[in-house]
C-alpha cells in the first residue's frame, strides 16, 4: 500500500466540514457505512456520488482544513465507500486524519493544490514521499510522509499505540 494510483473526481476549496460531507440529521439512521456513501455530499455537492460511482480509485484535492467540525467517523465512511482511496489537501484536522487512518482512508498533506485538477491522474508514493500529477508530471512533496508511513505499517491507531507500548516496555525492562 505504498504507492497509490487514483483520479482526481472531486476538488473543493478550504474549509470543508463533516456537516457537508455526511449531514448531522442521517447520523440516526443506520450504522451500515454504505449507507453513508449513498447519502455523502448530497446537500453541498449532488454529483459526488454519481462522480465517485463512474470510476474507480477516486481522489479527493481539497485545500486547507478539510474535514473540519465535527468528529463524526460517518463523514469518512460517506468518502471511503465511494471508491475514494485517497484525500490530498493541504491541512486536515487532527481528528479527521486519525479517523481515516483507522478506516484506511489515505489522507495526504501537500503544500499547495492549485495546480490539481479534476481529472489528473496521481501516483501516491509513500515510500517516496511524494504526489505525482501525471498529467501535468508536477510533484508534490508529501508533508509529514515518513510518520504517515509509520502509522499505516502499525495498522490503524490502536494498533500504533499498542506498537509504541510494547517498545516502551521492551526499552523499560532493558532499563531494569
Amino acid at each position: 500500500m505504498m504507492i497509490i494510483e487514483g483520479t482526481v473526481v472531486k476538488k473543493y476549496g478550504d474549509d470543508i466540514n463533516t456537516d457537508y460531507i455526511i449531514p448531522a440529521y442521517l447520523l440516526q439512521e443506520s450504522w451500515d457505512p454504505q449507507f453513508f456513501a449513498d447519502h455523502a455530499f448530497e446537500r453541498y455537492d449532488p454529483t459526488f456520488v454519481s462522480a465517485c460511482r463512474a470510476n474507480k480509485n477516486n481522489v479527493i484535492v481539497a485545500g486547507n482544513n478539510f474535514g473540519c467540525g465535527s468528529s463524526r467517523e460517518q463523514a469518512v465512511y460517506a468518502i471511503k465507500n465511494n471508491d475514494v482511496v485517497a484525500v490530498v489537501a493541504q491541512s486536515f484536522p487532527d481528528i479527521f486524519f486519525r479517523n481515516s487512518l483507522n478506516n484506511k482512508l489515505l489522507p495526504v498533506q501537500v503544500k499547495d493544490t492549485s495546480s490539481i485538477a479534476v481529472g489528473d491522474r496521481l501516483i501516491i508514493n509513500l515510500e517516496k514521499g511524494l504526489v505525482e500529477d501525471l498529467s501535468t508530471t508536477k510533484k508534490h512533496e508529501i508533508l509529514g510522509a515518513q510518520n504517515l508511513v509509520q502509522r499505516i505499517s502499525k495498522g490503524d491507531a490502536l494498533d500504533y499505540a499498542r506498537a509504541r507500548l510494547r517498545a516502551k516496555l521492551r526499552e523499560t525492562a532493558n532499563q531494569v
